[in-house]
């Protein structure tokens, strides 16, 4: 898709969702460009995960996709309330492993003029979550099939899982 180089400066909008189960894991993040025509990605992960790590995932992959479009203004909607409140720094993170994640976002931000983060009711992140369930699962849906979408395989996290308290969750799940 080409995309005139006058519209990065615009405020783009993102919608992310993750998905995590013991049929797959998945990430699903729309990107909605200043001219409103949805940019879909799907993402299966294929390492061990969680559901928040999903989560993260979904907004980190997509972050980084951002950046290297150079966008510099970017608003993100997630129906992860806890993922969104612990990114704007509302909410204490116990798991070091997900203290890990969330710095990882605060990273990526910088990288942008403007940003905001906002939770957004279940009902209304709907291409998000079929993205991500078309990616955990395999299975297309309606609005995103192979024609209109495809999935990334992601074989690593964003974030290296070295950490001693990840292998002592792990072991608990």
């Amino acid at each position: 898709m080409l995309i005139d180089s006058g519209m990065f400066d615009a405020l783009w909008s993102m919608e992310f969702d993750g998905i995590c189960s013991s049929s797959g894991s998945g990430a699903g993040v729309v990107l909605i460009p200043p001219h409103r025509k949805v940019i879909p990605y799907s993402f299966k992960l294929e390492f061990q995960n969680m559901n928040n790590m999903a989560e993260h995932e979904a907004l980190l992959l997509e972050l980084a996709k951002a950046r290297r479009l150079q966008i510099k203004k970017l608003k993100v909607r997630g129906d992860a309330e806890l993922i969104v409140k612990q990114v704007r720094g509302l909410f204490a993170i116990k798991n070091e492993r997900l203290r890990h994640y969330r710095n990882h976002v605060w990273d990526e931000i910088e990288a942008f003029d403007a940003f905001s983060i906002e939770a957004l009711p279940r009902e209304f992140n709907s291409k998000a979550d079929s993205l991500a369930i078309f990616a955990a699962l395999l299975v297309p849906h309606l609005d995103f099939t192979t024609n209109t979408c495809r999935v990334e395989l992601v074989y690593r996290p964003s974030v290296p899982d070295n950490s001693k308290s990840w292998e002592v969750f792990a072991n608990d799940k």
